[in-house]
């Protein structure tokens, strides 16, 4: 749900009878298509923008208690108790199979409780935390 740069409006994926391409959207409208969605993912090509990624659509994914298929990376590794994380093709489908079976209600709540606490005061909060203990460090 997002604009499209001019090399993705020419991915085969366009072609896909069953891919929809809604565009930006506001983000209130965004739980009513997520909600909509078996599973969640988040495929991306590994390079040097994308390795450091903090994919925010997690959160949005994992704040609606859905389960979720994503590229493993270093990013992501947060996630790694609450999400799916393929290294490739074969990890993808093993863990789209998976992510199809249905969920505890423990582990919904724990998706949610995880994702509600990655607030912009609590981001803020844990990068102040970092600078002092590096200048305690330097001391």
């Amino acid at each position: 749900m997002g604009p499209e740069d001019k090399d993705f409006e020419k991915s085969k994926l366009h072609q896909l009878p069953n891919g929809h391409f809604f565009g930006s959207r506001k983000p209130e409208e965004l739980p009513s298509y997520i909600n909509a969605f078996d599973v969640c993912i988040n495929p991306q090509v590994i390079n040097g923008l994308t390795i450091g990624n903090y994919p925010r659509k997690i959160d949005e994914y994992l704040a609606l208690g859905k389960p979720v298929v994503a590229t493993k990376t270093e990013a992501m590794e947060l996630f790694k108790d609450y999400v799916f994380l393929a290294k490739d093709l074969k990890d993808y489908q093993n863990f789209l199979q998976k992510a199809l079976i249905p969920q505890s209600d423990e582990l919904v709540a724990a998706k949610i409780k995880f994702a509600n606490s990655h607030t912009w005061e609590n981001s803020v909060n844990e990068i102040y935390r970092v600078m002092a203990d590096t200048e305690k460090n330097k001391a």
